[in-house]
């Protein structure tokens, strides 16, 4: 099915990269743009204005566009290109994105599309402000994204609180929430039955389509269809089997699909959590052979009932965080297990205050229900507060490492249970993973990681060491997000120092415990900041700046601008952006998009569309990670 989708959809989108053409085409999400009166857009292709020209029905991401509304459609002049292979290159092709363009001409407007889309979109936007409309700021937001998907009202500091931990899935509609919304429903006692069974089934197409089909809520929609589908029809549904139909029909839809994080994630999950009943059926068939079961194999079943599932499905979801570069909660089975009792009510009270928004005679109810789900929101905020500050809230473990550990200890899980007695399998991996954690203390100390994150044209470099941070600054919002990202993911909450290479700022730097401002250097003026082994010279240059970040003799330059600092400057590693440097010399280039400037240099190019990691050990080794080197002859774009 992958083979046929990617013929069929993407292979047609590719072959267009190099070309322009005159197309119409419809805006299917618009986001306001850098520049005013702009807006970063998605286009669906739907006709080619030139005669004789088929087009594949394929989105294009364009950056800089007129300012315009979802759902609008436009006869546009289109130059098209590849994607750029950075860190969101899979998550586009998920998202059915095969292409990014520029238009030549100012696009003609031509009307409004009709679509059942943006019903749908308009219809969730109404249902997540009717949810909203009588509670507070905070509440009204967690309820809103529970019960809609709607998370536009979702402030930074919820986010946080719900992703330190580990429950920030709860803020998107997914298997979880058809699951407790639906599961009323899983039974084949009473008369009603057939009736519950239909009203499961318009209830998942309902929240399929309120969402806008989403990878993740279809997948588990697919999966809730078969099951109460086989219910209604007095067939039972392998959830396996399920789950094999729902990916392969995804796939088909789009061949990239398995790329987006959240599919995966929730696969991963719900793979989980089949696992674990299974483990719980063989322990009740077990039971069901005692007569009289001990109180003490009756409070076993319970245990095992509560935990097993939050469990497995943590331990399954582990592997596809690490890999996704997302923060890791070691608080996250606790947290799961106060909140999620309280989730299905939320989302039933936020469903019932949803719909009885819309007739006007209904507005007591509406009112009633948004109160209920409001109170229910406010204690799960409590809830994600106080999981998020404690003290293995965020774990900062190595991806590489971490993955390593997980991958032996499976391992020696599978060959006990194999080969020796299967009650000992789990206790296997016990020893392994206490040793693998203490390895890995042991190995992490003293170790000064170097980041590169941030935009292809002004990339900036957060260092650590031992708990401690330092930031070398340039570019916007969107790399001040990145800093503090990176930094929660290593457990930092806030760096020690943040020198601000920018001197015409248009927003804060990140917050740390000093800032230093290169703006307010004189010409020529230097100063030196230690941050545990890390040695930092500031410069002022006359035409930009340059940072020397010096690790027991290994050196790397941060310039900003020319940089001409008169007399070469010899360095280790120089993380540059779309500017020469002048009179810097360094043995190897970090870059996330290619220049033409950098095919003049002698330096080995290390390209890391997707940002780069520089491993430190003071006075023994340097490694680097997240990139290649490539040829000076193809690193020119």
């Amino acid at each position: 099915m992958q083979c046929i989708g990617f013929a069929l959809c993407v292979r047609p989108a590719f072959s267009l990269a190099g070309r322009k053409m005159d197309v119409l085409a419809e805006v299917v999400s618009a986001e306001p743009g850098f520049a005013e009166d702009t807006a970063r857009v998605r286009l669906k292709l739907l006709a080619s204005c030139e005669a004789g020209e088929r087009l594949p029905h394929a989105l294009v991401s364009v950056r800089v566009f007129p300012a315009c509304e979802e759902g609008q459609r436009f006869r546009v002049s289109l130059a098209f290109e590849s994607l750029e292979k950075d860190e969101y290159f899979y998550s586009s092709l998920a998202d059915g994105v095969y292409l990014q363009a520029e238009y030549q001409e100012t696009p003609e407007f031509v009307g409004e599309s009709g679509s059942f889309r943006y019903v749908l979109s308009r219809f969730q936007e109404r249902f997540a402000a009717n949810v909203a409309r009588y509670l507070p700021n905070d509440e009204g937001a967690v309820l809103s994204a529970m019960a809609s998907g709607d998370k536009s009202r979702l402030t930074g500091k919820i986010n946080d609180d719900y992703r330190d931990a580990g429950i920030s899935h709860l803020l998107v509609v997914s298997g979880l929430h058809l699951s407790l919304v639906c599961g009323v429903f899983a039974t084949r006692t009473g008369r009603l039955w057939r009736v519950r069974s239909a009203a499961a089934i318009l209830l998942v197409l309902f929240m399929m389509g309120l969402t806008g089909f989403s990878p993740s809520v279809l997948r588990a929609g697919i999966g809730a269809l078969i099951l109460h589908l086989g219910s209604l029809f007095l067939r039972s549904a392998d959830t396996l089997t399920s789950m094999g139909i729902a990916a392969v029909l995804i796939s088909f839809q789009g061949p990239y699909a398995v790329c987006d994080l959240a599919f995966q994630l929730s696969f991963a999950a719900a793979l989980g959590v089949v696992l674990a009943g299974e483990r719980l059926q063989a322990m009740r068939a077990k039971q069901a052979g005692d007569n009289r079961p001990s109180l003490l194999c009756r409070l076993k079943e319970s245990a095992a009932s509560l935990l097993l599932p939050t469990v497995f499905a943590a331990l399954f979801t582990l592997p596809v965080q690490l890999l996704g570069g997302l923060s890791v909660s070691g608080v996250t089975v606790l947290s799961n297990l106060l909140a999620l009792p309280l989730a299905g009510y939320c989302v039933v009270f936020g469903m019932l205050a949803g719909v009885c928004g819309f007739a006007p005679g209904l507005e007591f109810a509406a009112r009633s229900f948004s109160l209920l789900g409001g109170l229910l929101a406010k204690l799960l905020n409590a809830v994600a507060a106080l999981c998020a500050g404690l003290p293995l809230a965020r774990l900062p473990l190595p991806r590489d490492y971490s993955l390593i550990v997980l991958a032996a200890s499976a391992c020696a899980v599978l060959c006990v249970w194999r080969l020796g007695p299967k009650r000992l399998a789990w206790l296997a991996a016990l020893p392994l993973v206490m040793l693998g954690v203490v390895w890995a203390v042991v190995l992490e100390r003293g170790t000064v990681e170097l980041a590169v994150l941030g935009t292809a044209a002004s990339p900036f470099v957060a260092a650590v060491q031992d708990g401690q941070a330092l930031v070398v600054f340039r570019g916007g919002e969107s790399n001040a997000e990145d800093v503090q990202e990176y930094l929660q993911s290593k457990g930092v909450d806030m760096p020690e120092w943040v020198i601000d290479l920018r001197t015409d700022a248009s927003s804060a730097p990140p917050t740390a415990a000093h800032t230093l401002l290169l703006k307010d250097f004189a010409v020529n003026e230097a100063k030196t900041l230690p941050v545990c082994d890390i040695m930092a010279t500031v410069i002022r240059l006359r035409r930009g700046g340059l940072v020397l970040l010096d690790v027991d003799g290994y050196k790397t330059a941060v310039p900003v601008g020319a940089a001409n600092t008169g007399s070469p400057v010899r360095v280790d590693l120089a993380v540059t952006g779309s500017i020469k440097p002048a009179n810097l010399r360094a043995e190897t280039l970090i870059v996330r998009a290619a220049y033409d400037w950098q095919a003049e240099q002698a330096s080995d190019v290390y390209f890391a569309p997707r940002g780069a990691r520089v491993l430190i050990r003071p006075g023994r080794a340097a490694v680097l990670k997240g990139g290649n080197y490539a040829l000076q002859q193809n690193a020119v774009a």
